[in-house]
């Protein structure tokens, strides 16, 4: 019964994600690749790519036909391995949904890393997420380092706090940098999700995304000023669009007259404005 269960909820998240299931035959020839590959099969069976008999792409389905492969002793250059172009092409034909994101656009496309890069397609760690060869955050960071090192910095987010990884904000099959944020259906970013009283929308907003977005002001990652701010000096921060030193002209209200920046209680600006992320009262942002 639990498994009869268990099979029903991965065939509904098979068709939840649009996934096409691969029509396999009973004599397709898949299960003489078992006679030689009995761990592979078993590991195989237990993960969603196995949970039918005739809901999942079989041995030959990858692999291609194996008898010659077998005839001659399990010859490896006579069977066929889907790895690069060919091998993406080849998973795409049933996660068709992933095709308009793993495109010529994709950042790992334009890398040359195919689908084998980050998934297992016979991995025996069924409980792993989307057969990826191991947890996201250390499989993101075996390639970017660096981005991973910032998450040490004293002020961001912690990857190792409330189930947060690189894919809660980052789709690895979209663009680089930040087309590979999540966007909802709303056509909003990924900050919203946890940030939702920074949501809006506000009668008087500020950077909605028109002409900055959350990473106009903030360093995701990491950052070594609080609040997670690109500039240590918040004045600097803000002086960097309410002034004329951003050609060609100011992207926002210039600071008035009676702000003598030398003076350092001017140069504090979220004393006054503290609804800085916008305001349903004050066009000033002042609360």
């Amino acid at each position: 019964m639990k498994k009869s269960i268990r099979l029903l909820v991965l065939v509904g998240l098979c068709l939840f994600a649009g996934v096409v299931p691969y029509a396999q035959s009973d004599d397709d020839g898949s299960e003489d690749c078992a006679m030689c590959h009995e761990e592979v099969a078993a590991a195989m069976a237990e993960t969603i790519h196995g949970i039918t008999k005739r809901g999942a792409p079989s041995c030959v389905a990858c692999h291609g036909d194996g008898a010659a492969h077998m005839d001659e002793g399990g010859d490896p250059s006579l069977i066929s391995k889907p790895t690069g172009t060919a091998g993406v092409q080849l998973c795409l034909e049933c996660h068709g949904q992933t095709q308009a994101m793993f495109s010529v656009r994709s950042a790992h496309a334009d890398t040359s890393i195919d689908c084998n890069a980050c998934h297992s397609i016979h991995n025996p760690d069924h409980g792993r997420r989307a057969l990826l060869k191991e947890d996201t955050n250390p499989l993101c960071a075996s390639c970017h380092a660096g981005q991973a090192n910032s998450f040490r910095r004293p002020y961001g987010h912690r990857l190792d706090l409330g189930g947060l990884d690189c894919a809660s904000c980052h789709d690895p099959h979209a663009g680089a940098g930040e087309r590979s944020l999540r966007v909802n259906r709303a056509g909003e970013g990924p900050c919203v999700d946890c940030h939702a009283e920074k949501r809006g929308p506000f009668a008087f907003p500020h950077v909605s995304g028109v002409t900055g977005d959350c990473m106009s002001c903030h360093q995701p990652h990491g950052s070594t000023n609080p609040m997670a701010l690109t500039r240590s000096n918040v004045s600097q921060l803000c002086l960097e669009c309410h002034s004329r030193i951003v050609p060609p002209d100011t992207l926002g209200s210039q600071t008035p007259s009676s702000h003598n920046l030398r003076d350092p209680r001017y140069r504090n600006c979220t004393t006054c404005h503290v609804a800085i992320h916008g305001s349903n009262t004050s066009p000033a942002l002042l609360k």
